[in-house]
């Protein structure tokens, strides 16, 4: 075999690669994982007080969050895969520095996207309601850091 016919072969195991390690970040979420997502979104619903009208509104807010979460971190794994696989294949050549720099990047995207997506949950809340919001916060705080 040519240099020319295994680089297009390495070029193609590696797409190959990156395109089944972003289809299993797209699709990661077991059935019970998509059970606890209902039991977390029941539990803020009941948190919060939201009426019908709001807890539409709060499932719409989640669904747009998750999904922008998730090019978020089909993202980031196309940064992670090529950084390690580089300690096993001396033939690829990264800028880690740059790498590292862009997986930070992504983390505080994911950080303000969160932020900002409590921003519009608290915005959704009547007066009544926001003595809640701490415990919201408290509570799914917990949960972030602990995942």
């Amino acid at each position: 075999m040519s240099k020319k016919g295994f680089y297009k072969l390495v070029i193609l195991t590696l797409v190959a690669l990156n395109i089944a390690i972003v289809a299993f970040f797209l699709t990661k979420l077991k059935p019970q994982d998509k059970a606890s997502v209902k039991n977390i979104r029941s539990e803020i619903l009941e948190i919060l007080h939201l009426n019908k009208e709001q807890a539409a509104t709060f499932n719409k807010l989640a669904d747009e969050h998750k999904q922008q979460m998730r090019v978020l971190d089909a993202q980031q794994a196309k940064l992670l895969y090529p950084y390690f696989e580089s300690l096993a294949d001396s033939s690829i050549h990264i800028e880690k520095d740059s790498i590292l720099h862009q997986i930070q990047l992504s983390e505080r995207q994911k950080i303000e996207l969160t932020h900002r997506h409590f921003e519009k949950i608290k915005k959704l809340l009547n007066e009544d309601q926001k003595p809640y919001f701490k415990i919201f916060t408290k509570k799914i705080t917990q949960k972030l850091i602990e995942k």
